[in-house]
């Protein structure tokens, strides 16, 4: 079960990381248009650029948090340190899906929550 759980979390991240590469580098791409449903004409304004890689860097401090607390933190802390990272991703998904597109609770918030019940029950 917990390397199951593991591996659920590391996919976590890895899709965070993902969404950085998306927004930071590659936000004014056909790809970005359709994956965040805005016109590419958008995408290419400086002031939306910016918006776009602050949210990706947010997106690659989440990555990070989750990897750090299952790879680097000692064993005692690390549940729960994961635990926190993965609800933030639940929280951020909540919210994305309240006010941006219904389906970010479904590619951020399903994988999340799994991952969150599998280490809590690891």
């Amino acid at each position: 079960m917990q390397i199951i759980a593991t591996i659920m979390a590391v996919l976590v991240a890895v899709e965070h990381f993902f969404i950085l590469w998306l927004e930071m580098f590659n936000a004014n791409s056909d790809m970005a248009a359709k994956a965040f449903g805005v016109p590419r004409e958008l995408l290419k304004m400086p002031e939306v650029q910016t918006l776009f890689k602050n949210q990706g860097l947010y997106n690659g401090f989440l990555a990070v948090g989750i990897l750090f607390s299952l790879f680097v933190m000692p064993a005692a802390a690390s549940a729960g340190a994961t635990l926190f990272f993965l609800a933030c991703v639940l929280v951020a998904a909540v919210y994305g899906s309240a006010t941006a597109s219904k389906s970010i609770i479904v590619v951020q918030g399903l994988p999340a929550l799994i991952a969150f019940v599998l280490v809590y029950l690891a």
